[in-house]
């Protein structure tokens, strides 16, 4: 799959009448995830990224998963997952990743599963605001151990040669800030639920 969209404006309008300052929507994003998803362990959930030319242009280059449907195909066929503990683990996953790239555009459609139901997720043109506060922490409602171990110990510094062609520095800083804030809601939820009903 390619992708050249690399589109920065101050503001934009959407057809069902929203508007977004600072708008951006670029191929650069996708890269970063998959970076991003490679120092935190799940890199098995985003398909390997690239930046690539291809007819003359510029863009991230992704390997093309083989897939049974979409998440918004199984949801209209009213489909269960054969292991629905698995799939919830996974889906908490996903959730943790969206928030932590400020994801604006994570919808049914990019969420790919796999022949034996494994979560893919694609698509992240439209992500890394330079907002500093995570979306909606209600959504954060368990968490991976491995993965919040490796988002509390994740340095700016290992982010910064991971990503430093494809965010900017405020980018960058509205990460890193998020992350902080991810981590900061699982401690608490921890301390207020017990670690056995938050972490798994």
């Amino acid at each position: 799959s390619f992708q050249d969209v690399d589109i920065r404006t101050l503001e934009a309008g959407f057809a069902g009448g929203g508007r977004e300052l600072n708008f951006s929507d670029s191929y650069h994003y996708n890269i970063a995830a998959y970076e991003l998803a490679c120092l935190l362990g799940i890199d098995d959930m985003v398909p390997v990224t690239v930046e690539r030319e291809w007819r003359g242009k510029k863009g991230s280059l992704s390997w093309w998963v083989d897939v049974k449907m979409d998440e918004e195909e199984r949801l209209k066929k009213g489909l269960l997952p054969p292991n629905t503990h698995l799939w919830n683990r996974q889906m908490y996953k996903v959730f943790v990743f969206s928030q932590l790239i400020y994801d604006t555009d994570r919808n049914v459609q990019n969420i790919l599963i796999s022949p034996d139901w494994r979560i893919w997720i694609i698509d992240f043109s439209r992500a890394f605001r330079t907002v500093r506060k995570i979306q909606d922490e209600r959504v954060l409602l368990k968490c991976e151990r491995t993965l919040l171990d490796r988002l509390r110990g994740l340095p700016r510094e290992e982010v910064e040669r991971a990503v430093d062609d494809h965010l900017t520095k405020w980018e960058i800083d509205a990460l890193m800030s998020r992350r902080d804030q991810v981590v900061s809601h699982f401690d608490k939820l921890v301390a207020k639920k017990g670690e056995s009903q938050v972490l798994y």
